[in-house]
């Protein structure tokens, strides 16, 4: 099930909205002896393909075992940044024009 939408990391993803889906997903979930917290652990790199499996990978050698802050990382990494360097510099070098009488 945590395969059926996996995450890439492409422009018209949207991180929060694969968290929130994958969250919903885990909370359906219940293995005894398992908190809540260790499953999303568990299942999170199942969610996750190409460059984010990569990621993954870097990333988890990182953190204190914190779900909240593996899904801040992912949050920051993989949405601002991301779409703020894909943008056209026509964009990021916008000036306003003076108005004309």
């Amino acid at each position: 099930m945590v395969r059926k939408r996996p995450f890439s990391g492409e422009i018209h993803e949207d991180p929060y909205e694969h968290l929130l889906e994958f969250e919903e997903l885990c909370s359906g979930l219940e293995i005894l002896g398992m908190t809540q917290e260790a499953l999303r652990w568990k299942l999170f790199p199942f969610s996750l393909i190409e460059r984010m499996e990569q990621w993954y990978t870097r990333t988890i050698g990182n953190m204190s075992g914190d779900w909240e802050e593996v899904r801040d990382d992912f949050c920051y990494s993989f949405s601002l940044t991301e779409r703020i360097d894909s943008l056209p510099t026509d964009i990021l070098d916008f000036e306003q024009l003076e108005k004309s009488p």
